[in-house]
């Protein structure tokens, strides 16, 4: 762990030992799915249906900005894979004594700390909404930084850099692909099939908006549920074949120059 890690760290350890209140606080938002992504998602909602001249080009931006997120949370994953295993503050030999709550560690025991999902993913969301409304994406930006990502470093969930590692991949990833003539023909396809298929096009919405905001935790439940052992043997496969890839092919790069 290093020393930028370390000292906000146990800063925070330190605080929360004097202030129950706020740790209590911290422990809502964490486990929350409303407070957490639920309001940055309903933004979209929002922008999808404000009355603009440009709706069109609004709604479009809407679309990518979804396409975006759920690209870039695989982009996570990868990293996670291709990047040394980090054990999370809360379950880590060094520091386990200092954390009180417990009950979290079973569920990420054998999960990777770096970088974190919920940076990459809401952050991304967030650059979205900004290229959008400047002042939307300004208080998405803030509410992910404060509502989403600080408390899960305050319980010991991450480590600050694991935070800010996210954070950077989920902006380059929507910054990269947030070019309208990219996705045109994707957008107005989709477009067209929401003004033909109403109904069934604001359902798929809705869901899709949902498991947004849970991070996908109740998708992955059923699929889990569904294929156990076999799901995660194949995409585990898949992924460390990526990474293996990925990993030969900054290998030769290097080796070039």
């Amino acid at each position: 762990m290093n020393l930028f890690d370390t000292s906000i760290i146990h800063f925070l350890i330190n605080n929360a030992e004097s202030s129950p209140a706020l740790t209590s606080l911290m422990t809502v938002l964490v486990d929350n799915a409303l407070l957490k992504g639920g309001v940055v998602v309903s933004i979209l909602w929002y922008l999808w249906f404000r009355k603009s001249d440009e709706i069109n080009v609004t709604r479009q931006r809407v679309i990518i900005s979804v396409i975006s997120c759920i690209i870039a949370i695989f982009v996570g994953r990868l990293l996670a894979r291709v990047l040394p295993f980090r054990s999370r503050p809360l379950v880590s030999h060094t520091l386990e004594q200092f954390y009180h709550n417990k009950s979290m560690a079973d569920s990420f025991d054998m999960a990777s700390s770096f970088p974190s999902d919920h940076a990459v993913m809401f952050f991304a969301l967030a650059t979205g909404i900004f290229l959008i409304s400047k002042k939307l994406g300004l208080f998405a930006y803030l509410y992910v930084f404060f509502v989403i990502c600080f408390p899960r470093v305050y319980l010991g969930l991450h480590y600050p850099t694991d935070i800010l590692t996210g954070a950077v991949v989920g902006i380059i990833t929507s910054l990269v692909l947030a070019s309208p003539k990219l996705w045109r023909p994707v957008t107005e396809r989709i477009l067209q099939i929401s003004d033909k298929y109403t109904g069934a096009f604001y359902v798929l919405f809705f869901l899709i908006s949902f498991e947004i905001s849970t991070l996908f935790d109740s998708l992955r439940s059923i699929v889990h549920y569904l294929f156990g052992g076999l799901y995660e043997s194949i995409l585990g496969q898949r992924i460390d074949k990526m990474a293996q890839i990925f990993m030969d092919a900054s290998s030769h790069f290097h080796h070039f120059f």
